[in-house]
């Protein structure tokens, strides 16, 4: 589709106002409606962004890449804080990978609304998930009682990584 002519939007990796390019189609879906499937359909414009070329603008009801509204999202997590994965899938109709999307999508948000970390002492253990031989490095603040990193395995590695990511303010203070 075209776009009119002079309408300018903001890139969403940079900010900068840039001139609108086209605009494509895109479907979220929403809140069901007296039991009916709701699906949000939107003509979105895409902005030619002299620095990151043709991207499309960000909408207010949805984050970039999701299929599914802000709305609908939070309800997900809410279902997921009282249900297993599989009966939410099952209750609303979802697959596995779309509700893990959901899920990455909500812990990245979290993060970055965490505050910077200032601990001074932290326990770290090593636990199968699902009594299986697939362990998880967890490491937490011992004063908080916060989970600070969970890792996919129970490797050195993984605990090295965490601790390097760390400012130097942050592990000189951990006891």
């Amino acid at each position: 589709m075209e776009q009119e002519e002079g309408v300018q939007h903001c890139c969403p990796t940079c900010g900068e106002v840039s001139p609108g390019y086209d605009s494509r189609k895109r479907k979220w879906r929403h809140l069901d409606t007296c039991q009916y499937k709701t699906i949000l359909v939107a003509d979105v414009p895409r902005v030619k962004c002299k620095e990151h070329g043709v991207v499309t603008v960000s909408v207010p009801w949805a984050e970039p890449g999701s299929g599914f509204t802000a709305m609908f999202e939070a309800l997900v997590i809410d279902w997921l804080k009282e249900a297993s994965t599989a009966a939410v899938s099952r209750l609303m109709g979802l697959s596995w990978n779309a509700i893990d999307g959901i899920m990455q999508r909500a812990v990245k948000r979290g993060l970055s609304r965490r505050e910077e970390l200032s601990m001074t002492q932290i326990g770290v253990d090593e636990t199968a998930f699902k009594k299986r031989h697939d362990y998880v490095t967890i490491v937490s603040d011992q004063e908080a009682g916060t989970v600070l990193f969970v890792g996919e395995d129970r490797k050195k590695a993984t605990l090295k990584a965490w601790y390097e990511s760390l400012t130097e303010a942050q592990r000189e203070a951990i006891e």
